[in-house]
């Protein structure tokens, strides 16, 4: 009887170090599980940051190619600055012009994709990472040779003042007269416009609302720039199909049904 209880007593004992070695591999694979997990998570984490875009890096690297890609300035004459765009576009092919705003610190390469939605670059930047600042940007609609009766040309208004941010500049009269001129680089040639009407718009999307071929929905557009009562407005600046409108718009940060548009013309 006393050597079934001891057989007994081995085998149950038998039975618990069985179990405790079980736990014990089941809490050491959780372990290795937990850590590979963790080890995963945190290089998708570091992947993702990676493809996310940081606005004070991001303007920094376009300061950088602006220094990389303006070959030459003349501070008296802007028509004679030349840009290097080979160097902007080994960044990104998709820059095809440039657009500088003397007074401020609107210096920016414009971009368009043939291949992507048309709102891709409001939040990719030139290096196509996903976030803000995004680019300054056109759409398919309009040609990269800006001879359509209109252009619009989009920027975020960053609240670091970089990319159309200082747009809003043109709220003042007294800066509106004092700076009055855009230039727009193509590889080709240089275009100078005379901004004629800086105003608060709404928010409709201009590009689907008129045919700026025609020249009464072009005389409408332009009408309605006009007669804007919040803005500035030079009624003196001739303004036709043939020299055209390019119109910067940006957001207003305490109106997000209305935009704010610099309007200009080009002046040969």
């Amino acid at each position: 009887m006393d050597q079934d209880k001891r057989r007994s007593k081995s085998s149950g004992n038998s039975k618990l170090i069985i179990i405790l070695a079980v736990v014990l591999v089941l809490v050491a694979g959780c372990g290795v599980g937990f850590y590979m997990y963790s080890a995963k998570q945190k290089a998708k984490v570091a992947a993702e940051n990676e493809k996310t875009a940081d606005p004070e890096k991001t303007q920094e690297q376009y300061e950088k190619l602006k220094e990389q890609a303006t070959v030459e300035e003349d501070p008296n004459d802007p028509m004679n600055r030349k840009i290097d765009f080979a160097a902007a576009q080994a960044v990104n092919p998709d820059v095809y012009a440039w657009i500088w705003i003397p007074g401020t610190n609107v210096d920016y390469p414009i971009l368009q994709s043939e291949t992507e939605p048309d709102e891709y670059y409001l939040n990719h930047t030139i290096e196509k990472k996903e976030g803000l600042p995004g680019t300054i940007y056109t759409e398919k609609y309009n040609s990269k040779e800006f001879t359509d009766p209109v252009t619009i040309i989009y920027g975020h208004d960053m609240k670091n003042g970089s990319m159309f941010a200082n747009l809003h500049l043109y709220e003042d009269k007294e800066f509106f007269d004092a700076n009055p001129y855009i230039y727009i680089y193509l590889p080709n040639q240089t275009l100078k416009y005379r901004v004629f009407a800086s105003v608060v718009f709404d928010d409709r999307y201009i590009l689907g609302q008129y045919s700026f071929m025609d020249q009464t929905d072009f005389q409408k557009y332009l009408d309605e720039l006009r007669s804007s009562i919040n803005g500035n407005v030079n009624m003196d600046v001739n303004v036709t199909q043939e020299t055209g409108i390019i119109t910067l718009s940006t957001c207003i940060a305490t109106s997000p049904n209305e935009r704010w548009m610099v309007n200009a013309t080009r002046e040969e």
